[in-house]
Order: structure tokens, then C-alpha cells, then sequence
């Protein structure tokens, strides 16, 4: 069993560098939205190979199927994560494959990137039309949703009072390099994906009183299907170095298999720049700069996480 975090506190940022044990995860259970296919299914195979029980949840009923038959210890869900009433049947079917009626790990993978209308110009000639906000409603209701479901899980298993018999409990959240670096002409996809640490910054500093954490993972370009093979080929020809889905994967496993690491960012980088090809860029914390340090602590003040879980 693992031990809960007590509170949040900083220290610095995480050392990818070092190796880890992924023993504690083996007979724990995990949901991935979004898991039939690209990065999903590489987290769902990553936790498979550690013994993790896993609930793979999609739109794509053909591939999650064959994943289901495929890996042992999988049940797949067919589910439209922009859609409560999908979700909550997940995590109900989830608590009723799980061997142990729990939910440890939830991996709010599910996410899309569609030509962005917000961006478009409609013409000198017409008036603007209205614009089709279906990314913001699968990238941020879903995750929204997501987090809903695995918070009030998470409570009911572990109670609101912090203690050393809490069974450690993690929700990952999938940005983006778009969840801090600019991206030109994609404002709902660059929203959605800053809004993931907009989630992880309101979480983190109360998951501890039910023996959780709470972290996001910001894949770089990974050769997946949320962008055609066109749009690929033009990145890698303008020479990007492209991260992979199994550093990815390896990245997932690191954090779980921590019960230290709570409230931060991961990257997923080209292997130029980190030889793991993931890093913690540090950026949540503003290390170094005074003011944010106290206008934080000014933040904190009307309603600090000392006061419970509720209030």
C-alpha cells in the first residue's frame, strides 16, 4: 500500500533521470479515455505489462475490441467522453471489473484537434459564422467530466480525512507542448490544453486529503493519428524531432509509481532534449520569482487548503 501525500509542497522539479519500481502498481486499476488507439493504447499496454488492471474506454468500438481480445485484463467501453452519462457508465462498469471494486489510476487521454473555426476568416463579403466548439467540449467538458468521476471515486474509497491507510489514488491530465508553448492558429486547442493545468493548479493542493494526487503529462509531437500523415511529413520536413509513445508510456509509470509526485507538469520531448524523452520543466511553481510567490500566498488566503477538503 501506498502512503498518501500530506499536503502539497514544492521541491524542486522531479529527476526523470532516476530508475524506478513499478512493483506497487501490479493488481491495481486504472481507466484510460481515449485508450484504443495512439498514446491511449500505449499507456494501456504499459499498464497491462505491470500487471495494472485496465478499463479502456473509446469511440472506436472495432480497434478497442481487438485491444480488449489482445491483452488480458482489459475490458473496453465504448464511450463518447464529451458526454456525462457515457462516463458515469464507465466508471460504474470500471468499479465492476475492477478485482479489487476500486479505481486507482485514470488517464484522461481522450482528446481531438479539428480545423479551428474560431481561427477562420469568413470573407469581406459574409458575416461571421458561428463557430463549430466541439474540441473545447471533448478536450475540456470531457476532461472536466473525468475528473469528476475520478475525484468522487477516489473520496468514496478513501474518505476525506487524510491518513497512512489511504491506498495511493492518481488522475493524470494530457496537455500539450500547447499547454505552454505557442501554437499558431489553434486557440481551442491551445485553450483546451492550458486549461489541463488550469485543472491540475485547482486540484493539487487538496487531493492529499484523500490520499491523491493529481499531474499532467504534455506530450511533443508523437506520430499518432490526431493529425494526418500530410501534416506529420510537414513537421518532421522542417526537421522537428518527433518524441515516441513509448517514452510516453515510461513517463505514465514514473508517476504513478511515485506517490511523491503530485502537482506536476511532464513533458514529452524529442530525445535531444532529455535522454529519458520526458522531463518536468519546472513551470507550475515560478521558482524564482518573488512576486508570483506572494501574490500566491495572497490567493491562498480567503480559502487555504488547511480548512478541508470541503468548505
Amino acid at each position: 500500500m501506498s502512503h498518501p501525500v500530506h499536503g502539497y509542497t514544492h521541491n524542486g522539479p522531479v529527476d526523470c533521470t532516476l530508475p524506478f519500481d513499478t512493483q506497487d502498481l501490479n493488481g491495481k486499476t486504472a481507466i484510460v479515455t481515449g485508450g484504443a488507439n495512439g498514446l491511449g493504447e500505449a499507456y494501456v499496454r504499459a499498464l497491462v505489462a505491470e500487471g495494472v488492471t485496465v478499463c479502456i474506454a473509446d469511440l472506436n468500438e472495432d480497434k478497442g475490441s481487438k485491444l480488449e481480445a489482445e491483452l488480458k485484463g482489459t475490458k473496453f467501453i465504448q464511450c463518447n467522453t464529451a458526454i456525462w452519462e457515457d462516463q458515469a457508465r464507465l466508471f460504474r462498469e470500471a468499479i465492476s471489473f475492477s478485482p479489487a471494486g476500486k479505481i486507482h489510476y485514470v488517464v484522461a487521454n481522450a482528446g481531438i484537434h479539428r480545423p479551428d473555426e474560431v481561427f477562420l476568416y469568413s470573407g469581406d463579403d459574409q458575416e461571421p459564422q458561428k463557430p463549430d466548439l466541439s474540441t473545447i467540449d471533448v478536450n475540456i467538458q470531457g476532461a472536466l467530466y473525468t475528473a469528476k468521476l475520478a475525484s468522487h471515486y477516489f473520496i468514496k474509497q478513501n474518505g476525506q480525512r487524510a491518513s497512512p491507510e489511504q491506498e495511493d489514488t492518481c488522475l493524470i491530465l494530457i496537455g500539450s507542448g500547447a499547454a505552454f508553448l505557442d501554437c499558431p492558429r489553434a486557440p481551442q486547442y491551445c485553450a483546451s490544453k492550458w486549461a489541463m493545468r488550469g485543472i491540475m493548479h485547482a486540484l493539487r493542493r487538496t487531493t492529499f486529503y484523500y490520499g491523491s494526487r493529481v499531474n499532467v503529462i504534455s506530450p511533443w509531437y508523437v506520430k499518432t493519428n490526431i493529425l494526418s500523415d500530410e501534416a506529420f511529413a510537414h513537421v518532421s520536413n522542417q526537421g522537428v524531432v518527433f518524441a515516441t509513445v513509448k517514452d510516453a508510456s515510461q513517463c505514465l509509470l514514473r508517476i504513478l509509481s511515485d506517490a511523491g509526485i503530485n502537482g506536476h507538469s511532464f513533458f514529452i520531448s524529442g530525445r535531444k532534449w532529455a535522454a529519458q524523452g520526458y522531463i518536468d520543466l519546472d513551470l507550475d511553481d515560478y521558482a524564482g520569482n518573488t512576486l508570483i510567490q506572494e501574490i500566491q500566498e495572497d490567493q491562498m488566503k480567503s480559502a487555504p487548503a488547511s480548512l478541508g477538503l470541503f468548505i
